[in-house]
């Protein structure tokens, strides 16, 4: 409850920054956090590539409103892409607002296909990311994602 709180605290925090102090995004950093999201999106739960993609400070919501700590986050991603097959991450609708030069906001929609169980499997969703550069590399410090109805 705690970090939902926090997450909806920082959310409303960012809101107010965004829209008295941002900033535009140089496009050299929004090309480097697309690259990064679409690393986390075709990950499919590779722990050695979450833990370099993801703060271990993380505060996140997940897709049924679950407050998620770093390795809550990666086991989800983890039992999420198992058995899944032939899998593609497509993004767009990126959006960006810099709060300081250290920290971005992102938002975007993505859709994740495959196949699972010879299946074919199709889910898109939203997300929110904050974004902070800790000794020199981006990392998700905050993240939220609502998944779109089909």
């Amino acid at each position: 409850m705690k970090r939902i709180f926090a997450v909806c605290a920082l959310l409303v925090c960012a809101g107010f920054v965004i829209s008295t102090n941002a900033k535009s995004v140089p496009n050299d950093v929004q090309q480097n956090l697309i690259a990064l999201d679409k690393q986390w999106g075709e990950a499919a739960g590779d722990s050695t590539k979450l833990d370099r993609i993801i703060s271990d400070n993380l505060v996140a919501i997940g897709n049924n409103g679950e407050s998620q700590d770093k390795q809550q986050l990666i086991a989800f991603d983890k039992s999420d892409s198992a058995g899944m097959q032939n899998t593609k991450y497509v993004a767009d609708e990126y959006k960006f607002e810099m709060l300081s030069p250290d920290v971005v906001v992102m938002s975007h929609r993505a859709t994740s296909t495959g196949t699972k169980d010879g299946k074919d499997v199709s889910e898109s969703h939203r997300s929110l990311h904050v974004f902070n550069k800790h000794n020199g590399q981006w990392q998700v410090a905050a993240n939220a994602q609502l998944p779109i109805a089909q």
